[in-house]
């Protein structure tokens, strides 16, 4: 027995839901997948920084912020002394 036109209507348009919901369910795990590489990324660059310049872990956030923007800025970077206090560059010398 054949399905009448609006059957076959129905069954596209049930179709078409499934389809839509299958999206959404895609969509939602790609972004899942792209939050989580994005915080390994950080997570790894963050410790990466930590390694490299060992007293920046000692900062507040604002004064990472404030280093990093130094440190990518055409002047020197400012150097992080012993207690994690940032210093122009040649005022190593007067911690003494």
């Amino acid at each position: 027995m054949s399905k009448t036109l609006t059957q076959k209507l129905l069954d596209k348009e049930e179709e078409i839901k499934k389809n839509q919901k299958e999206l959404k369910q895609l969509r939602q795990q790609e972004k899942a997948e792209a939050d989580k590489a994005r915080i390994r990324r950080q997570t790894n660059r963050g410790g990466l920084l930590e390694k490299l310049i060992p007293h920046l872990a000692e900062l507040s956030d604002s004064e990472f912020e404030s280093y990093i923007n130094k440190a990518l800025s055409p002047a020197p970077p400012p150097v992080i002394s012993q207690g994690g206090i940032l210093m122009e560059r040649g005022d190593e010398n007067d911690e003494e």
